[in-house]
């Protein structure tokens, strides 16, 4: 449940908060655009009534029409920018009495009829509701002005005129913008939010599995941390029930205790090799190395266990010259796999080293046994950490699951190839290449 799931607590407010936050953008976003589209319409209505009002003072002929060839569907003439064919001009005495009701027409003047003049709003564009003979309304853009006593028409001179400009359509047109851009916005939205949702997951998906590697690595070195550590407890615990007993009394408990903390001493070490690997502290130090002799001392060793175990090493060594290598690193390497192959091989047994220069100046180090080998399905996760293919087996060997991974990154730290595969008939091959120059 996500009640009890950090991570997924975690997705949802990241989800929510781009949620908010796109919608917030794309709010200020539709509002910045409605301003400057209400404002570019209202900026042409004005330019109109300021060009009629200077036609009527000029006292300027109004334009006819007449036949032309002009296709403007076809970008041939730009459309006039201040029209005049929507206007309206509504003439008043000193008293405020409509003059030209004659011109308006019988349907124009009972609409503007009921018009007062208010001689304080000349030169001042406001905008004014209007209701028609069909209980419609309409809303028009108006511009009061005084005409002087100069003005050549009779009909204009020493009175007041109101310039209207009918706007019904250009609200429409305002309206059906705002419906179209809002409906685009949410559907842009949307679209954001699952673009944005598709990559914090994309993006998320890194750290999510990184979080859940952590919780197991915790959870897995806390377990195996607490087997030895109960297993030595347990021991010290018998051993103090039996205070007058000799040490060769307690010889098994005090060997079963010993054998506990070379086992935890390992594990704390890996697990601290391991949590340095992750935070990069651990640097590659390549240094040039004469092979040959190397070789034959971190193998030595490893020959006097086997043979003490009754168990067969045979070697393999055909590196000349020099090579460069992490010499701490790769020692550490080879000794993860012997190990591995000297325990999991049987009384009777052979464990088979080979090291040998390949082409492109490449080292390939093969570690095989005779012991009863890894199913494929636990080769494909055997370098991974705390996996481990027989957990009765690793219980009794002391394994803990960390030695490959580490081989694994010691290999990739190296820039090379570590691979798995059956030793037929019986057993295992590791393979490992690592480039040496």
């Amino acid at each position: 449940m996500i009640k009890g799931d950090p991570q997924k607590k975690q997705q949802l407010s990241l989800f929510a908060k781009e949620l908010i936050g796109f919608a917030l953008l794309f709010a200020i976003l539709g509002l910045v655009v409605n301003f400057f589209f209400q404002q570019s319409i209202y900026e042409n209505i004005d330019r109109g009534l300021n060009w009629q009002r200077i036609g009527i003072l000029t006292n300027r002929r109004q334009p006819t029409f007449r036949k032309g060839q002009a296709n403007p569907s076809q970008g041939q003439v730009p459309p006039a920018r201040n029209t005049p064919f929507r206007t309206n001009v509504l003439v008043f005495n000193s008293k405020g009495k409509i003059m030209n009701n004659q011109m308006l027409g019988n349907r124009l003047y009972n609409v503007f009829v009921n018009t007062r003049l208010d001689v304080s709003k000349v030169n001042k564009i406001r905008e004014m509701t209007l209701m028609s003979s069909d209980n419609s309304w309409h809303y028009f853009r108006t511009l009061l002005i005084k005409v002087p006593k100069t003005n050549k028409n009779p009909m204009y001179a020493e009175r007041y005129v109101l310039i209207l400009e009918n706007i019904d359509s250009d609200l429409l047109a305002i309206r059906g913008f705002r419906q179209s851009l809002l409906m685009t916005l949410l559907v842009f939205w949307f679209l954001a939010i699952a673009v944005a949702y598709f990559l914090s997951r994309s993006s998320m998906k890194p750290i999510l599995e990184s979080w859940n590697r952590q919780k197991q690595f915790s959870a897995n070195a806390a377990h195996e941390l607490r087997t030895p550590l109960t297993v030595i407890q347990n021991q010290m615990e018998y051993m103090l029930t039996k205070p007058k007993a000799t040490i060769i009394d307690q010889a098994e408990p005090i060997s079963t205790t010993l054998d506990e903390v070379r086992h935890l001493q390992t594990l704390t070490n890996r697990l601290l090799m391991l949590a340095r690997s992750d935070a990069d502290i651990i640097q590659i130090n390549r240094q040039n190395v004469s092979l040959q002799s190397w070789f034959d001392q971190v193998i030595k060793p490893y020959i006097d266990i086997a043979n003490s175990q009754t168990k067969a090493m045979e070697t393999y060594i055909r590196v000349s010259g020099e090579g460069k290598i992490d010499e701490d690193l790769i020692r550490q390497l080879i000794i993860i796999l012997l190990d591995n192959a000297i325990k999991y091989t049987p009384e009777g047994g052979t464990v088979t080293f080979t090291a040998e220069k390949i082409r492109d100046g490449r080292l390939k180090i093969e570690v095989k046994d005779t012991g009863t080998g890894i199913s494929d399905n636990d080769k494909k996760h055997v370098f991974e950490r705390f996996y481990r293919s027989d957990k009765s087996r690793n219980a009794k060997t002391g394994g803990n699951g960390l030695g490959l991974a580490i081989a694994k990154w010691i290999v990739d730290e190296h820039k090379g190839t570590i691979s798995v595969k059956d030793n037929h008939p019986n057993g295992t091959v590791f393979m490992v290449v690592v480039p040496i120059k």
